[in-house]
Parts: C-alpha cells; structure tokens; sequence
C-alpha cells in the first residue's frame, strides 16, 4: 500500500506543476496581450487618458467617426485635408444597441474661423479646426451631445477587415470600380475589397448617400463578426495594426472597463442618415438639411442615448433654410447666402 502512495506522488506533484505552469502562461500572457494594447492604445489617444466618469458608470456616449485619406496621423488634433466620411455613433449599453448616423459630408453649415465667420461644406470643419471643431459643428447641426470623436486614416480600413477575417455585405447592384467587380447581393470582402466598396461614388445611382450605406455595411459586419469571434489576441493585433492610422479622445487604453461595461451594445447595431436636398452656390454642389430633418435626426440620436428630445430646433443651418426666397432643392438649385456673404471666405459671413 504504501509503494502504491509512494509511486503515484511523482504523478501527483507532476499535476501541480503543469497546472502551475498553465496558470503561470495565462497570466504572462494575458499580461502581454494586455501590455501589447497599452502600448499601442497609449499612441492612438490624444490628450488625457483617465477613464471619464460617464465611461465608469456605463452611461451612453456618441463619438464622431471621421475617415480622411491624409497620411500618417499626427499627435496633435489639427492635421491637412478634408474629412471624406462623418459617422456619429450612438453606443447605449442599456439598450445593448449602437446606433450608425451618416452626415453628408457636403452639408452646409457656418464655421467660427479664426478670420471670421464662413460658410463651408461640414467636411472641411476639421481641416478649419481640427477635430474638436469638428465635433462642434455636428453637435450645433443635430443639437445633441457630441463625447468623442476618433480619426481614421481610410487605409486603416483594410488592416481591420483584415484583421477581422473579412466582412460581409449585401451590394445592392453590381458595379466595377478600381479592377475589382463587386456583383449584386451578399458576398464577403477582405480589406482591400472593402475599401474599395466602400469608396465608390460616381455610379451610385444615389451619390454620396448610396457610398454612406455602403461603409455602414462594411462597420456593422465589422462590429458583429467581432463580437461573435473576436478574442482579447485578436483585438490586440487589431489595435497594433491600426495604431499609426488613428487618433482619438476617446480612452480605449482602459480596455477592460470599457469592454465589462460595452461590450452589450454590439448586440445591434442600426443605420440611419442625415438626408439633404441639391443646392449650388457659385458653380459648388451642396446639401442642405431642411429644419424637418435635423429635428428627425435629433430626435433619433437623443432617443438612442435615452435622453429628453427637443422640438423645433433653431440654429445657423435652420436660419439659412428659413432665408431661402426661390431655392427648393428640386427644380431651382441656387442657394442664397444672408447678408452678402460668400462660400469658403472666412470673414464673409459675420
């Protein structure tokens, strides 16, 4: 009896250790994964890096996403160059939902330019100010809370469709662009592909609006193919491939908080947009939202942060609709400016 107990303690101390060791290799290297996103996050946040209070208490947020085809991003919040996509995402853990709203990015709006008052498209608000008054803009144009925003180089897009395993979307007519032929209905795209899906404009019968579903499609697989498959190894080589082609406000450093008290709300995800109608100034092509659908939009996004929604919504851009004598959007395109003032001439519009 007793060689029987003697001879089975080699096997049983054997146990021990490899459980040990096991234990031991978690802990190295979740303490790895958690050192290669640290390292990575610690150079795509700008600006403090504390978590805020409203993130520690799982209160909803928006944060503007903003894609710009300029090269390597600086630290700083002003970088050269136009924002060609605007996405104001509405994150409600509450609700377990994250809601898409695409602004156009040729909507007029009055900017507060260090020369003056100016009309512009909303696009060139970040190239005007950088991404803070980017976030103003969109804040004064929907009248809701505008938390963070995060700039993304559009080639980073590919990397994280990449990184991802693809994404699936539904095209919803066939068309050609950049020597790829994308055929109608559902097919799964790497990043290249989802790029270039996303990018198209001219052949869409419905222009820029019909781009803007198009990268939606592209976020929302993205959003759900992570949060079906996607692991703590996985969101490090995401955030290590992207690292160089983001900048944000937003804390994604405090990963583990953010994912305990987030991650529910990619559980669904929905689309909508800002919808404008034709106006030209001098020769330029614009959109103007009409005060009936800035107060829509409003109204949606206050809703999915599960906030009090307001009425009639005076502004800048309701006021220049409001000033219109023959401009409809449809048949008579020219759009007038108040007082004299002209399109991009900072000064022009006090």
């Amino acid at each position: 009896m007793r060689t029987k107990e003697h001879s089975s303690r080699p096997f049983k101390k054997y146990w021990r250790w490899l459980a040990l060791l096991i234990i031991l290799g978690i802990v190295l290297i979740g303490g790895y994964e958690y050192h290669a996103w640290q390292t990575a996050a610690d150079k795509a946040v700008v600006g403090n890096k504390k978590l805020p209070t409203q993130l520690k208490e799982k209160r909803p947020f928006t944060v503007l996403v903003m894609g710009t085809d300029v090269g390597a991003l600086g630290r700083g919040t002003s970088y050269a160059g136009n924002t060609d996509t605007m996405e104001l995402m509405t994150v409600n853990p509450q609700r377990r939902a994250i809601t898409m709203t695409a602004i156009p990015r040729d909507t007029l709006v009055k900017v507060n330019t260090s020369h003056g008052a100016d009309y512009v498209k909303i696009n060139a608000s970040y190239a005007i100010g950088g991404a803070k008054l980017a976030q103003h803009q969109v804040s004064e144009l929907l009248d809701v809370p505008v938390d963070y925003y995060a700039l993304l180089n559009m080639g980073t897009l590919k990397k994280v469709v990449n990184a991802i395993g693809g994404v699936t979307v539904d095209n919803p007519f066939a068309f050609t662009y950049e020597g790829h032929h994308f055929k109608k209905g559902k097919q799964h795209l790497n990043g290249d592909e989802a790029l270039k899906y996303s990018r198209m404009r001219y052949d869409d019968p419905n222009n820029d609006y019909g781009r803007q579903r198009r990268g939606q499609q592209v976020i929302e697989s993205a959003i759900t193919t992570f949060k079906k498959q996607g692991s703590l190894s996985d969101a490090n080589e995401l955030m290590a491939s992207v690292a160089d082609g983001v900048r944000t406000n937003f804390p994604i450093n405090n990963v583990a908080t953010i994912y305990l008290n987030y991650h529910g709300a990619m559980d669904h995800v929905t689309r909508d947009h800002l919808q404008g109608k034709d106006a030209q100034i001098d020769g330029t092509d614009f959109q103007i939202a009409t005060p009936k659908e800035i107060a829509r939009v409003s109204h949606q996004v206050n809703a999915a942060l599960g906030q009090p929604t307001t009425g009639t919504i005076h502004n800048n851009e309701t006021a220049l609709y409001h000033y219109q004598a023959t401009w409809n959007g449809y048949n008579n395109l020219a759009f007038t400016l108040p007082h004299g003032a002209q399109y991009n001439v900072p000064g022009s519009g006090n």
